[in-house]
C-alpha cells in the first residue's frame, strides 16, 4: 500500500531516457476511487501535455518511467486535501489527510482523516472507505457505520 506523500517529487522519464520532470500532483477519479494519473511539472511552462495516465506508466521504482504524455483528467488531490470529512449528522470528523493507494491496480483503498493534532496524538488517525464516502464541493460527506473504526494509532518506543 502508497501514500500520495510516496509519489510526490518523483523524477519522470520516458521510454528514450528523457527527463520530463517531477510528480507535483495526483489526480483521482473519487467515484470510481481510482487514480487517474500524476501531474508533472516540467520546464516547458506552457505545455499542455504535463499529465501522465496510469496506463502510460511502465515502470515505478525509484522513478516513474513512461510511454507519452496527455492533458488532465480527474480532480487534483491538492484541492481536496484539508477538506472537512463530515457524518451525517452534519458533524463534523476531520479533514483529509491523505489517501491509502492499492499498487497494482492503484485503486483507493481508505481515507485517512485527521481530527487535530491532540486528538491524532491520543486516538491516532481514522481511516473511512471510499465506497462510504460522497465527494461534495464543501465537504466529503461520510454515510458509513459509526461501529467499526479503522485507526492508525501512534507507536510507542520499545525500552529495553
Amino acid at each position: 500500500m502508497l501514500k500520495t506523500k510516496d509519489f510526490y517529487l518523483l523524477k519522470v522519464y520516458d521510454i528514450r531516457g528523457k527527463y520530463l520532470g517531477v510528480i507535483e500532483d495526483i489526480y483521482i477519479d473519487f467515484n470510481k476511487g481510482r487514480i487517474q494519473g500524476f501531474l508533472i511539472s516540467n520546464y516547458l511552462l506552457f505545455n499542455k501535455r504535463n499529465f501522465i495516465k496510469i496506463n502510460d506508466i511502465i515502470s515505478i521504482e525509484d522513478v516513474i518511467i513512461i510511454k507519452e504524455l496527455n492533458k488532465k483528467e480527474g480532480i487534483s488531490f491538492k484541492t481536496i486535501k484539508d477538506m472537512d470529512v463530515k457524518d451525517r449528522n452534519n458533524i463534523i470528523k476531520g479533514v483529509l489527510e491523505d489517501i491509502i493507494i492499492e499498487e497494482k491496480d492503484f485503486s483507493i483503498k481508505g481515507l485517512i482523516i485527521s481530527s487535530g493534532i491532540f486528538d491524532r496524538i491520543i486516538r491516532g488517525k481514522e481511516i473511512l472507505l471510499p465506497k462510504d464516502c460522497i465527494l461534495g464541493e464543501d465537504f466529503i460527506l461520510y454515510f458509513g457505520s459509526n461501529e467499526v473504526k479503522f485507526q492508525s494509532m501512534p507507536r510507542k518506543k520499545k525500552t529495553c
